[in-house]
C-alpha cells in the first residue's frame, strides 16, 4: 500500500503540472471556464500540501484550511463548467458550500470519525453537483468526452461516499485502518484530477474546433450560411433529391432598394436590417429548410421535399412578413419589403445545381421588373405541393 506522505506529494505535484501546463498551452484566449479551472488546480495542491504537512496530530487549523481549500476547488470547478456552459451560478451558492464545509470540518474537528463521514459527504455532494453540471448535452462537445469528465468526477464522489459509509458503519474500524480509508480516496482523487482535467482540456479543443467549422461556413453577421457552403448542400440536396425521386425548390430573396436603405441610414444601420431580415426569414422556416446569405442583400433558402407550389407559398409567407413588420432599429422605424424567385427541381430531364440557381434568379428578376415586393417563378415541374 503506497503511503498517505507520498500520495499527497504526487497529487499536489500533479495539480500543479496540470494548472502550469493549461496556463501556458491556452494563452491569451483562457475564456469559457479556464482561469476557474486553473485556480481550482492550484487550490487543490493548497489542500494536499497542507495535509501532508499536517503530521500525525493535526492541528484544528491545518484541518479546517485543507477541507476548506478542497471545498473552494470544488466551487472551482462548478464555476468553470458554468462559464463553459455559458451558465450563471448565484455567487452566494459556492461562498455557501465553502462555509458548510468550514463549519462541519470545525465542529468535528476533535472527532476524526465524524469529521471523516461529514467531511467525505459533503465533498461528495460537491463533486456530484460538478458532474450534474456536464449532463446537459452541448452542440460543440461530443458526449464521450463529457462522460470522461462526468464519470471521472463520479468516481471522486464514489470514493468518498464509501469512506463516509465506512467511519458510520464502523467507527473502530475506521480508526484501525485510517490509512486505507485515506489512501483509496487519494487514489480516486489522483484519478479525478486527470481524468477531469483532460476532459475539460477536450471541451475546450473541441469548442475551439467547432466554431472554427462554424466560422467557415456562416456569415459572421447574419449566422446565416455563406455561398461556399451554399453550393456544397445544393450539390448534396439535389443528389439525394434525383436519387429518391423527391422534390426539392429553392427560394431567392433580394431586399429591394437595400441601396437606398445604406444611403439613407448608414452601413451600420444596412447591417442591422440584414439582421432583422435574415431573423424574420427564419422564423417562417422549417428545421429542415436552409438559410444561405447568397451575397450582399441576396439570400437563398433550400427547401427539401417540398414541391415548387409549397415553396411559392413559403416564399410569400416570408414577403408577407417582411412587408407587415417595419424594422425598429435604435428608435427608428425601416419599412423594407423584399422580392423572391422560386425554382424546383425538374424531374422530366437533366438537372444541376447551376440550372436551378439560374431559373431561381431569373424568377427573382421577372418580380423586381414588376414592381418588387413579390414572389415569381419559372419551370416548377409537374410535381403538385
Amino acid at each position: 500500500m503506497i503511503d498517505a506522505p507520498t500520495l499527497f506529494v504526487v497529487l499536489v505535484v500533479t495539480n500543479l503540472v496540470l494548472a502550469a501546463s493549461l496556463w501556458i498551452g491556452t494563452g491569451r484566449t483562457r475564456r469559457d471556464g479556464i482561469r476557474p479551472w486553473i485556480a481550482g488546480l492550484v487550490l487543490q495542491a493548497g489542500s494536499f500540501a497542507v495535509f501532508a504537512l499536517r503530521g500525525d496530530t493535526p492541528s484544528a487549523f491545518n484541518v479546517v484550511v485543507a477541507n476548506a481549500l478542497l471545498a473552494s476547488a470544488v466551487a472551482c470547478a462548478a464555476w468553470a463548467l458554468s462559464s463553459f456552459r455559458h451558465m450563471a451560478i448565484p455567487p452566494a451558492a459556492p461562498l455557501a458550500y465553502i462555509g458548510l464545509m468550514v463549519v462541519v470540518t470545525a465542529g468535528t474537528v476533535d472527532t476524526p470519525t465524524a469529521r471523516m463521514f461529514f467531511g467525505s459527504l459533503v465533498l461528495a455532494c460537491g463533486m456530484g453537483g460538478v458532474a450534474a453540471l456536464a449532463m446537459k448535452p452541448l452542440a460543440d462537445v461530443t458526449g464521450s468526452t463529457r462522460g470522461l469528465l462526468i464519470g471521472s468526477y463520479l468516481v471522486g464522489a464514489l470514493a468518498l461516499l464509501a469512506r463516509a459509509a465506512g467511519a458510520l458503519a464502523d467507527p473502530q474500524a475506521t480508526a484501525a485502518h485510517a490509512s486505507i480509508f485515506l489512501t483509496m480516496p487519494l487514489l480516486a482523487g489522483y484519478a479525478t484530477v486527470l481524468g477531469a482535467s483532460v476532459a475539460f482540456l477536450l471541451m475546450q479543443t473541441e469548442r475551439a474546433d467547432f466554431t472554427a467549422k462554424l466560422l467557415a461556413s456562416t456569415d459572421p453577421l447574419t449566422g446565416a450560411y455563406n455561398r461556399r457552403t451554399f453550393l456544397e448542400l445544393m450539390e448534396k440536396e439535389l443528389s439525394r433529391a434525383r436519387r429518391f425521386d423527391t422534390p426539392l425548390s429553392l427560394v431567392m430573396l433580394d431586399l429591394d432598394h437595400f441601396k437606398r436603405v445604406n444611403d439613407t441610414h448608414g452601413h451600420l444601420v444596412g447591417d442591422r436590417v440584414l439582421q432583422r431580415f435574415a431573423d424574420l426569414v427564419r422564423a417562417e422556416l422549417r428545421k429542415e429548410d436552409v438559410l444561405f446569405r447568397y451575397g450582399g442583400e441576396e439570400f437563398c433558402v433550400l427547401v427539401p421535399d417540398v414541391a415548387g407550389p409549397g415553396a411559392v407559398t413559403l416564399a410569400d409567407r416570408i414577403r408577407t412578413s417582411v412587408e407587415r413588420q417595419p424594422l425598429l432599429i435604435d428608435g427608428r422605424e425601416i419599412p423594407v419589403t423584399t422580392s423572391a424567385g422560386v425554382a424546383a427541381r425538374i424531374e422530366e430531364g437533366p438537372e444541376d445545381v447551376d440550372r436551378l440557381v439560374n431559373r431561381a434568379d431569373e424568377a427573382l428578376y421577372i418580380a423586381k421588373r414588376r414592381g418588387r415586393n413579390r414572389v415569381a417563378s419559372v419551370a416548377l415541374g409537374t410535381r403538385v405541393a
